[in-house]
C-alpha cells in the first residue's frame, strides 16, 4: 500500500515543524510563479514516480506546478 502525501505538512511528523516552516520560506519568492515539469512519460520510471509527488507538494507552497508530458519524436 502506498502513502499519497498531498500537503507539505503531511510531512511535519517526519521532519519537525521547523524543517517545514525553512521550507516554506525557502518557497516565498517562488510563490505565484508558475512552474511547468514536463517529462517523456505519465508513468513508469522514476521521474514520473518523483513528478507524482513534487507537484502537489510545490502546489501545496503556493508554487503553481503543473506536470506535461512531451513524447520524443
Amino acid at each position: 500500500m502506498s502513502i499519497i502525501h498531498r500537503s507539505i505538512d503531511d510531512y511535519k511528523s517526519f521532519v519537525g515543524s521547523e524543517v517545514i516552516a525553512k521550507i516554506r520560506r525557502a518557497a516565498r519568492p517562488l510563490q505565484n510563479k508558475h512552474v511547468i515539469m514536463v517529462n517523456s512519460t505519465p508513468s513508469g520510471g522514476g521521474v514520473a514516480e518523483i513528478l507524482n509527488s513534487m507537484v502537489l507538494l510545490l502546489n501545496s507552497l503556493r508554487i503553481k506546478t503543473e506536470w506535461r508530458i512531451q513524447g520524443l519524436s
